[in-house]
Parts: C-alpha cells; structure tokens; sequence
C-alpha cells in the first residue's frame, strides 16, 4: 500500500510503517513558524500541549528557569523530549480534554503558564476561566497551511492535524483516498470534504499503524 503523509515522519514512525511493508511519501501540508514573544512571570506550573510549543521555547534564556517547576503536557512524543530534558512531568494526558479533568480533579489551586500555539482549540483556557483557575497564556509559534497541487497516486493519506486537512484539500481530492486520521479533532476537519475516514484511538504511532492494519484487513478480506 502507498501512503501519502501530510507531515513529516520521525525515525520511530518511519521504521515502523517500514517494518509493516508500507510505502510512505512525506508531503508536509502546514510549516509551523516561531512567533515573538515576552518571556511571562512564571506561575506554579508550566502546560505544554504540542511539541512544536516546546520547540519554539527550547532554545529561550529563561526556559532553563523551567526546570524546577512541574510539567503537564498532552502526547507521548513530548513526554518523552521533556523526560531528555531533566523536566519533571507531573501529568502526560492523550488529549488537552484528559489533560483538563486530571487538572480539575487534582490541581484547582495552582495557576499556570501554557505556552502554544497561535491555532489552538481553547480547551484549556476555557477550562480555566470556567473553574477561576489562574492561567498565562504564551503563543509562540503560528501554523501556516501549504497548498500544493498533489499529482501522484496514492492508495491512502494520513492527517495529522486540521491545518493540514485545509491545505490538502484546497488544490485535491479525496476521491478513491482511504483516509487516515491522527485524531478526532482532526477528524472533524476531514468530515468536511469527505464522507468516511479511520480514526486512531489515541495519537501515537502504535495505534495508527495498527488502524491501517485494521482497515486494509477488512476492506482486503
């Protein structure tokens, strides 16, 4: 089978779609740029919901500072670059939505810096205004969708985010595409141009190449 990636791969993903016989074709449909930004008073806690946030801090003086306070972050990939770190992870959710209800249940009295995205869903800020919880909110990068006319054929298409499901969708089609989704954000995205995608039951690498798996033993049997 022939994949079409909308994002770029890391060494542990590629190894794997290698290791299950699939050829995948890296396409990037959205470029993530760093945005300015003022270093902020720092609270009791720092939360982290994507990996491009913490790459966009990483190399900032004050972010050494951070290393004392603890880290609630959403996704294996940036639990696992936090841990490289020396940060101490007091909570790792698979979503901004279990992130919240772990923070309501145990954490009400701290306040928090989040550091993200410019395009964000406002899962957690809401959250925070809903429950009087103190938050600073930093945006330090920008999501910037590629429009770029795809010509090849592929036998399936791998989303990982909603920015890029709009940059893919406005110069192609879905048509004769088994679609893949890395989430149900993004999911809701891809509703918009199609009728049918498969969707991973959590974002990580293991259960999106079982998910293909899955789909192609059905619609192969």
């Amino acid at each position: 089978m022939r994949l079409l990636s909308t994002k770029k791969l890391n060494k542990k993903m590629k190894m794997a779609f290698i290791k299950n016989n699939y050829s995948v074709v890296e396409m990037p449909m959205i470029k993530t740029v760093k945005i300015n930004f003022i270093w902020p008073e720092i609270l009791d806690a720092i939360i982290i919901t994507s990996s491009f946030a913490l790459k966009s801090i990483i190399k900032h003086p004050g972010f050494k500072s951070l290393k004392k306070y603890p880290f609630f972050c959403v996704g294996s990939r940036t639990k696992e670059k936090l841990i490289e770190l020396g940060i101490k992870i007091e909570a790792c959710e698979k979503s901004a939505k279990n992130l919240v209800i772990k923070i309501g249940n145990n954490y009400r009295k701290k306040s928090f810096n989040y550091f993200c995205g410019k395009q964000r869903l406002k899962t957690i800020e809401n959250f925070a205004l809903a429950n009087n919880i103190k938050i600073n909110i930093s945006e330090v990068y920008q999501t910037n969708e590629i429009h770029k006319k795809i010509n090849e054929k592929f036998d399936g298409i791998i989303f990982f985010s909603p920015s890029a499901v709009r940059g893919y969708a406005s110069l192609n089609t879905f048509d004769s595409l088994k679609v893949f989704s890395w989430g149900n954000t993004t999911t809701k995205e891809i509703t918009k141009y199609c009728d049918t995608c498969f969707t991973s039951k959590s974002p990580s690498t293991e259960s999106l190449i079982l998910l293909i798996n899955k789909t192609l033993k059905k619609f192969n049997a």
